[in-house]
């Protein structure tokens, strides 16, 4: 059956094949037609691309022509940028100049401030300090006469003495007080005087720099006023003849931009008659074109849906004999469950005849297994039996041992007191004459020690001996007894064993052939029941073999009438857009023809305008430059005059300036040098020389009237 399906769809694939083959074959057909129409159509549609490449490249030389003139009025701009740089730069450098002068005046007065801050600095610490140093007189005086009264306390002499004395260092004290209250006093003035002094000099030298810087910005302001008026005005007439100058490039521009507008009109004008000479052909090729197609793709589609209802037909008998062969493999099928379930039914009861053979074989087993049971049991208490007779043996073998020790233990007692009485005898501390007869002595008894070990000797080996012998007839008799046992029992057991051998293989051998006979009839029925299936099965394939063998001929030349309608159908459909082809390519050259002609005059015509435009152009060009250099030249001429003048004279004030600055300058940094010398810190200096030395001075002359 699977030969046959495989054959009935070998040809319907080759059927479906061939039907899927046709609308391929009919889309290459249309695809012609439609290159044949498109052909034309893209000759026509080629035409317009020519008109927009030809007028296109025209236009764009057109508008690509240079009509550009180059304006002046940005260099009339530029000047007038200079110009205007002109005067930020004189106004720069006239507030550089300025700034010199005014930092002149300014430096002098923060100097002098700063000097002014620092002397009255200096010179309030200077008063801080005389002021402590007469609090230091103050309290050392006080402490020199608390001193002196403890003194004159402790003095002895009379009280009159005494009191004169503490009136002379009262006296004392006091002028010291007063004298060095004076001197700081003094001092504090003087330093006073020299602060006014130094507060007076500051000022001066500071009006006299400010009223320098005063006089040098009114003579700089003389210098750059003019000038930077004049550079004004200048700037102004820079932008007013570039205003100028710019209207006229504008009007020649605007002028050349009309030339080329004509330019632009004459081939718009091309445009629309070369475009009067292609439309037609879209009211005169594309109908008849369109016709043709129309008619070729009917016929390709009737065609198409003849073929196809062709191919159905073949399919749909193909199908029917798929059919067919799916209703006898039903049937085949079910004669095969049908014979399958019968050989089942003969192969379980050949199994349950074989487990009725097998049930007297098992019970044979069992037995034989029981009686083996018994044996292993026989077997174990023979092992038990055989055991016991070797329990007896470790207690003489026992009793062998604890008789050899005794005896060796006794032996090396002996011979240890023998040893002893030897090393008993202090032979190096006594003298000879009486060692001598104790070591004979000794030796005497170590020799019949030695007699009665050898004596002792000879009696135990016999007693050994016997020992030895009962215990070897002891061990071959139990070996005996074991011995008889044992074969005994392997007697009865292989006796035995081979009575259940022989039963089992008899019993074996009866199964076997009781079995044989029953699986061989069960062979032979189950051959006759297959024998029957494969001839009904036969029957049903031959049913369907008378089918499908036609269709190896019927089938291909089936497909070969097809194919043959469907290439005569394509070839007149083809052939007949090709007759209205050839019309459409007749129309389109002579258009073609025609359209060359005009777009050829037209590019002689715009070439020629365009030459006549550049001349236009250059001469125009020429004509602004030079007017517009002979003017600059002049504006030119007068900035650079004004600039350099006014920079001459401003570079002199700032020259002035920078050189006045260290003569003006110099009385502030002689006043800082004095300040930094310490010029009101040398008199405090030696004022605290005096006042130490006076108090110094003072307590000696106390302690002397103290005393």
């Amino acid at each position: 059956m699977k030969e046959l399906r495989a054959t009935v769809a070998k040809h319907k694939a080759a059927v479906e094949g061939f039907g899927s083959s046709v609308a391929p074959r009919l889309a290459t057909a249309k695809g012609e037609v439609e290159a044949l129409a498109q052909g034309v159509v893209e000759q026509v549609g080629a035409l317009r691309p020519s008109i927009s490449a030809t007028l296109g490249a025209l236009l764009t030389r057109v508008n690509a022509a240079n009509l550009t003139l180059t304006d002046p009025s940005p260099r009339f701009q530029a000047l007038a940028s200079q110009v205007k740089g002109h005067q930020q730069a004189l106004a720069a450098s006239s507030e550089t100049a300025r700034t010199k002068v005014e930092a002149l005046g300014q430096e002098a007065t923060a100097k002098s401030q700063g000097l002014e801050a620092q002397a009255k600095s200096s010179a309030e610490a200077s008063q801080g300090q005389l002021t402590a140093l007469q609090q230091q007189v103050a309290q050392q005086c006080d402490a020199d006469r608390k001193s002196f009264d403890a003194k004159l306390a402790k003095r002895k002499g009379s009280k009159q003495e005494t009191e004169a004395r503490r009136a002379q260092g009262y006296a004392l004290i006091d002028q010291t007080r007063s004298q060095l209250t004076q001197d700081l006093t003094g001092v504090g003035s003087t330093i006073a005087a020299a602060l006014a002094a130094v507060l007076v000099r500051l000022a001066t030298s500071r009006d006299a720099a400010t009223g320098q810087g005063a006089q040098l910005t009114s003579t700089l302001d003389g210098a750059v006023k003019d000038p930077m008026s004049a550079l004004a005005a200048l700037h102004q007439e820079l932008l007013d003849a570039g205003t100028t100058t710019m209207d006229a490039h504008q009007q020649q521009q605007a002028a050349l931009e009309g030339q080329r507008k004509s330019l632009v009109d004459q081939l718009m004008a091309a445009a629309a008659t070369a475009a009067g000479i292609v439309d037609p052909l879209d009211t005169q090729v594309a109908p008849s074109l369109t016709t043709g197609k129309a008619q070729a793709d009917g016929a390709l589609d009737t065609l198409g849906r003849t073929i196809a209802g062709q191919v159905a037909s073949v399919t749909a008998s193909l199908t029917a004999v798929e059919k067919l062969i799916d209703q006898v493999q039903e049937q085949v099928e079910t004669a095969i469950n049908t014979v399958s379930g019968t050989i089942d039914g003969l192969v379980k009861g050949a199994l349950t005849a074989v487990e009725t053979v097998k049930a007297p074989l098992k019970a044979t087993l069992d037995a034989a297994f029981t009686t083996l049971d018994s044996l292993v049991a026989t077997i174990s208490d023979l092992k038990q039996q055989v055991m016991a007779l070797f329990e007896s043996l470790p207690q003489l073998l026992e009793q062998l041992q604890t008789l050899f020790q005794q005896i060796v233990g006794s032996l090396e007692s002996l011979l240890e007191r023998a040893m002893g009485l030897l090393d008993a005898i202090p032979a190096a501390d006594l003298p000879k004459p009486l060692v001598s007869p104790a070591v004979q002595g000794i030796s005497q008894v170590v020799g019949q020690i030695t007699t009665q070990l050898g004596t002792l000797s000879s009696q135990v080996g016999p007693q050994l001996q016997a020992v030895q012998k009962t215990i070897v007839s002891q061990v071959e008799t139990v070996q005996t007894q074991a011995q008889t046992q044992i074969d005994t029992a392997t007697t009865q057991a292989v006796t035995q064993m081979g009575t259940l051998t022989e039963s089992i293989l008899q019993g074996i051998e009866q199964a076997k052939a009781q079995v044989g006979q029953i699986i061989a009839a069960a062979v032979t029925q189950i051959g006759t029941v297959k024998d029957q299936g494969v001839r009904q099965i036969e029957a049903m394939k031959h049913q369907v073999a008378a089918r499908v063998t036609p269709l190896d001929t019927q089938v291909p030349e089936r497909l070969e009438a097809l194919d043959a309608q469907v290439g005569s159908g394509i070839d007149a459909a083809v052939q007949a857009m090709q007759a209205a082809r050839d019309t459409a390519e007749g129309q389109v050259t002579a258009a073609k023809g025609r359209l060359d002609s005009h777009l050829g005059a037209t590019n002689a015509s715009v070439t020629t305008g365009l030459t006549s435009l550049e001349t236009a152009r250059a001469s125009a060009e020429t004509s602004l430059t030079t007017q517009a250099d002979s003017a600059l030249a002049a504006f030119q001429r007068r900035a650079e005059g004004q600039r350099s003048g006014a920079e001459t004279q401003v570079d002199a004030v700032s020259t002035q300036a920078t050189g006045q600055k260290p003569q003006l300058l110099s009385p502030l940094d002689a006043i800082g040098a004095q300040l930094q010398a310490g010029a009101f810190a040398k008199p405090v200096t030696a004022a605290n020389s005096r006042v130490t030395s006076a108090l110094n001075a003072l307590g000696p002359q106390l302690d002397a009237l103290a005393s």
